[in-house]
């Protein structure tokens, strides 16, 4: 017989495994099988219904569906020993989000519909940089810097006719060329 309870009967919650979700705030209530397994499940304020449990190996899985029709799936750790979340969106976007021990969004990757793909950094000071391959129109190289005084923005554009152009702050195409030289090797800007 499947029992329900509230969070306060529960001494762990399963969703404190999944690090990225640490800021999703919500009312829990479980549901217990009779082999004593738990399944947590909350609303959030803003609508967002979230599945909370483990997998045979005892990693905290979440499933989330949000108002607007997007799904996310998140494990408190994939093959890296990190967190992880893999969101599809209703145009079939996909994004997969890579955190860090805390929790904390380090790096992630849109897969669009169209076959475009876009990887993004995201430093420790804040300043993310991304590398966008188009199916059709070459791989643009961006950076949003931030520094002691504001953010700067540089971008290199790798045409698919092997012309560059180039936009934005001298010093952050510099950055820019020196982050990415392994995919830029030979290419002048």
């Amino acid at each position: 017989m499947l029992e329900l309870t509230n969070s306060s009967n529960i001494v762990k919650e399963i969703s404190s495994e999944l690090l990225q979700l640490k800021h999703v705030k919500g009312e829990s209530v479980f549901i217990t099988d009779p082999e004593g397994n738990k399944i947590e499940f909350r609303t959030t304020e803003d609508g967002a219904r979230i599945a909370f449990t483990k997998d045979e190996v005892g990693r905290g899985i979440a499933i989330e569906e949000r108002a607007n029709g997007t799904k996310l799936y998140h494990i408190s750790s994939d093959s890296t020993g990190l967190p992880s979340s893999h969101e599809v969106r209703t145009d079939d976007t996909e994004i997969v989000y890579f955190y860090d021990s805390k929790g904390s969004l380090q790096h992630f990757v849109e897969l669009k519909s169209n076959g475009d793909r876009v990887s993004t950094i995201v430093s420790d000071n804040g300043s993310i940089y991304s590398v966008e391959q188009k199916q059709i129109g070459g791989i643009v190289f961006q950076a949003w810097v931030r520094d002691n005084v504001d953010p700067k923005e540089g971008m290199i554009w790798l045409h698919p006719d092997g012309e560059v152009s180039t936009h934005g702050d001298e010093g952050t195409i510099k950055q820019i060329s020196r982050k990415f030289s392994k995919f830029l090797d030979g290419v002048g800007v």
